[in-house]
């Protein structure tokens, strides 16, 4: 299909400049040709199967051992070959266990982090009835024109271009793969069973490998379902904008669950970039110059984006491997892939941002410190060992970053994580899993920063981002007390929801108290009451008996006699005390009495 880009005269959304648009680095015709198979030719492998071929795996890897041969190039190849065989889900397992450099040597990391899905698609009129089926209408109905050659496959999803009608826009479609949700999580619970027979054989307990299931059902749970990502790419699309990133426009009227349908963009992937650049240097150099791109500027960039997308904005790209960043002319770049986006929890990130702060100032003992507040649970002992081991790796990082003849991955971000992570490892610390999504960011951001800057200074460049976020912070002081207030009430809120069922509880506990109380005053204030009325009746008879006539004869005829001679006056007032408080009495009974504190 002939691509064509129609200005809108009056458009209703804020789509690419097309100024921006850089002339093609690689055509459609060097492209590798996409293998269309029958859907029903889609064969995954069953239980039995996925087990026998890890049982094979770690056979061989006790046979090597019992040989004491230890290749671990040729194991990590072994590994990949392993996880691309089985697809779906093993591949997705595979690129987060490469994150773990903490317990996986460096061969095996770097292996599995080059996992890549199948790149088989299906007949495009397949495509053709799964898009009719999700709109509920003809796709013609929605689409001036539609190709049925995908650009793009994988064992998750189809891409295809496509021309919306009503609109006049180039868009392209990513279809969900019929039935691989069933498929993903039919293997998902095979491989909670396999964890389980694992923690319960080996002392892997230190490990959290429930954790890392659950971070890898939620990764799942959001890249199989295209409304999240429709969802992620609104946010990030208004939080990127102030970083000058272009994140392409989602027509959410044309989206459900298994399809997304979004604005394209006609640049050049970095994938396609980093191929050139390392096969035909000076054709990537031309390139360049005619669309305005510095490789080192664009690298910066990146950098000082996903560290303000993980430090400021708390939001972040949770996949950012070459495929998923599509060069601009004039060192723009837009993202693309929103499938998995990152949060932490924000007493995390303020550890993580106060660590790297004390790093860049060289007080690593303070860093050190900070460090260990990362993990799940924290030491109990060995605290100065471990905190001096921290130190130590604190330091040889901060040495290597300056060094330009070492790798750029000693130099990394991901380098530092690395060290930490195996001090961690040593003394059986575990990280939390799901800080990994920010492991991950970096991870797959560094083969486009290690091929465009190979010698960029980490230290320098956060130092950098330090100086840019105070500056912002300084800018947007208003904005920040009012999103302050606007925190404190709703923390306010939020505590008091957690404190309702205390208060409640601790309220039904003093009622309880309290009514034992009052049944014991009622109790005493109907004593006094009677005692009352009795000196009530004994102050009438000695009235009686002084200023009538003679009460002898009576029950309190004795004691009256003993009473005090008074004025009648005096006898009126006697009785008017006395009466006031028996309906004082009474009424403090009827409310100690009732249900209400009952």
């Amino acid at each position: 299909m002939n691509q064509t880009y129609v200005r809108i005269e009056q458009p209703k959304r804020k789509l690419l400049d097309l100024e921006l648009i850089p002339t093609p680095l690689v055509a459609d015709k060097e492209r590798k040709p996409i293998k269309i198979l029958p859907l029903d030719d889609f064969n995954r492998p069953n239980g039995l199967m996925v087990i026998w071929r890890f049982l094979l795996f770690g056979l061989h890897i006790l046979g090597l051992r019992l040989r004491g041969v230890q290749d671990n190039m040729s194991l990590a190849k072994d590994a990949r070959e392993l996880f691309q065989g089985l697809g779906g889900l093993w591949i997705k397992l595979g690129q987060l266990l490469s994150l773990r450099t903490d317990y996986f040597s460096d061969e095996m990391c770097s292996e599995l982090s080059h996992l890549l899905f199948a790149n088989n698609g299906f007949p495009g009129a397949d495509a053709r009835l799964i898009i009719e089926r999700e709109l509920g209408c003809p796709l013609d109905q929605i689409f001036s024109e539609f190709d049925e050659n995908p650009i793009a496959a994988a064992s998750i999803a189809q891409v295809h271009r496509a021309v919306l009608r009503k609109e006049n826009i180039p868009v392209v479609i990513k279809l969900l793969r019929p039935n691989v949700v069933q498929d993903f999580r039919r293997d998902m619970s095979l491989l909670r069973s396999i964890v389980n027979v694992l923690e319960f054989l080996m002392p892997v307990g230190h490990l959290r490998l429930h954790d890392g299931l659950n971070e890898l059902d939620a990764l799942l749970e959001e890249e199989l379902n295209y409304a999240i990502e429709a969802s992620n790419s609104r946010i990030l699309r208004k939080s990127l904008l102030r970083h000058d990133v272009y994140v392409p426009y989602v027509f959410r009227n044309y989206c459900t669950e298994k399809m997304l349908v979004m604005e394209e963009i006609s640049g050049v992937l970095m994938g396609d970039a980093i191929t050139v650049k390392n096969t035909d240097p000076e054709r990537f150099q031309a390139w360049c110059k005619e669309n305005g791109v510095d490789p080192k500027k664009v690298a910066t960039q990146l950098f000082l984006s996903n560290m303000r997308q993980i430090m400021e904005d708390n939001l972040f790209h949770g996949d950012m491997h070459p495929g998923n960043i599509i060069l601009l002319r004039n060192n723009r770049y837009a993202l693309i892939d929103f499938g998995t986006i990152g949060t932490l929890d924000t007493n995390y990130l303020h550890i993580h941002l106060g660590m790297l702060k004390a790093l860049s100032e060289r007080q690593y003992d303070k860093a050190a410190n900070l460090c260990l507040h990362l993990c799940s649970e924290f030491p109990t002992s060995d605290i100065d060992i471990i905190r001096m081991e921290l130190v130590k790796v604190l330091k040889l990082w901060q040495a290597r970053s300056e060094f330009k003849s070492l790798s750029y991955h000693d130099r990394s971000i991901n380098g530092s994580t690395k060290l930490i992570g195996r001090v961690f490892t040593q003394f059986r610390l575990q990280v939390n899993w799901t800080a990994l999504r920010m492991g991950r960011t970096w991870g797959t951001l560094d083969a486009s920063l290690a091929t465009f800057h190979p010698n960029m200074n980490h230290t320098r460049l956060f130092n950098r981002y330090l100086k840019e976020a105070e500056n912002r912070q300084e800018k947007n002081k208003l904005k920040l007390l009012r999103k302050n207030l606007i925190d404190l009430v709703e923390t306010t809120k939020q505590y008091q929801v957690l404190l309702e069922p205390v208060l409640q509880r601790t309220t039904i506990s003093y009622k309880q108290k309290l009514n034992k109380f009052n049944l014991v005053m009622a109790a005493i204030m109907r004593y006094v009451s009677i005692a009352t009325i009795i000196g009530i009746i004994f102050v009438i008879n000695a009235f009686i008996d002084q200023h009538y006539f003679d009460m002898d004869s009576s029950f309190m005829g004795r004691l009256v006699d003993d009473f005090p001679l008074l004025d009648r006056e005096w006898f009126l007032i006697l009785l008017i005390g006395l009466t006031l408080p028996i309906f004082l009495l009474r009424r403090l009974i009827k409310i100690v009495s009732s249900s209400y504190l009952r």
